[in-house]
């Protein structure tokens, strides 16, 4: 499943915006403040999909998936006469009055009309039939990759920190299934041939190569003998991955989250990703990442000249021709 266009009311109250996606790259670029960081986070609420948090004042939020799915959400604050009124001509805020009479039964209503309602509501569609939120995330994958070498406020190193260890633990799982397909292959056949390991391991031998040619500058290669991810540097096994620098396990984390995608149809939204890499790096992000999965659309938000470089130019956006001031 992919994102088709991205709708958002209201934004802060003041902002409309709209864009039109491509199925595999779409970057958006913009000064500091145009609110790229924001619509990422609204569009992963949505692929969630939760609450969009009240500090963005949003009024309504449409996105339009493949396989004919649509997500709504409508936010409401006002009187709850204003909004039986507007409910009239809303589905959604029709199906909100539902709700929200359903809370206050019992209670005196006429009390409540002199107060300001917050309240919100999704409501995803699959050609014109509702799909459950759990039905839903069954159809999705998605991912969003927001993490900064920053302090974590626990005793468990960097946000940075924290997030390649949940990615490491997911990866050694993925090895796990990688030796279950080879036992299966050997107990359906009696023997597994080179033929077959090579089949099985095409796609982590990828991702290896990828990791070592990457990191060849400063010794380090993935010690394959592991059943985690471990590296070795020279001929020094490192114990801990927290000695990577903090560019080294940014590029881990896009690189194994691309990986656990399995090359399946996946979203994956990106908040300047190319923060701490090496420019060599940036220029060869989305290759990587399509060469990993090239089922994979991307979403990214950047400043990073370096990251459009090498024939992405032209997948590039800027937000101030998707951002209008509402009327």
């Amino acid at each position: 499943m992919k994102i088709n266009s991205i709708k958002i009311e209201k934004l802060y109250g003041k902002y409309d915006f709209e864009w039109n996606l491509r199925e595999d790259v779409n970057i958006i670029a913009g000064d500091n403040g145009s609110y790229k960081s924001t619509i990422l986070k609204i569009v992963s609420s949505i692929c969630e999909p939760e609450s969009i948090l009240d500090e963005y004042y949003v009024k309504g939020v449409t996105i339009s998936m493949t396989d004919d799915i649509v997500i709504k959400f409508r936010s409401f604050r006002d009187s709850l006469l204003r909004l039986k009124k507007d409910a009239a001509n809303d589905e959604l805020l029709s199906d909100l009055v539902t709700k929200i009479m359903a809370d206050i039964e019992g209670k005196d209503e006429r009390s409540l009309a002199d107060h300001t309602l917050n309240a919100s509501i999704i409501a995803i569609k699959k050609a014109n039939e509702t799909l459950s939120v759990s039905n839903y995330k069954k159809l999705r994958r998605y991912n969003l990759i927001s993490t900064f070498d920053v302090p974590s406020g626990e005793d468990k190193g960097s946000v940075l920190d924290q997030q390649l260890a949940k990615l490491e633990s997911e990866y050694a799982y993925y090895l796990s299934d990688l030796t279950k397909q080879i036992t299966t292959r050997i107990q359906q056949n009696g023997v597994v041939n080179m033929e077959d390991l090579e089949d099985i391991n095409a796609h982590n031998h990828t991702f290896i190569e990828i990791i070592n040619k990457a990191f060849s500058n400063t010794n380090k290669t993935v010690d394959t003998t592991q059943s985690r991810l471990q590296f070795k540097l020279g001929d020094e096994l490192l114990e801990s991955n927290k000695r990577l620098s903090s560019g080294e396990k940014q590029f881990l984390v896009v690189m194994l989250t691309v990986l656990l995608q399995r090359k399946e149809e996946s979203i994956l939204l990106m908040d300047e990703p190319e923060i701490s890499m090496h420019l060599d790096w940036q220029r060869s992000l989305i290759d990587n990442i399509k060469t990993i999965n090239p089922n994979c659309q991307l979403i990214i938000a950047t400043h990073s000249p370096g990251v459009i470089m090498d024939g992405w130019e032209d997948f590039v956006v800027n937000i101030s021709s998707l951002i209008k001031t509402s009327n």
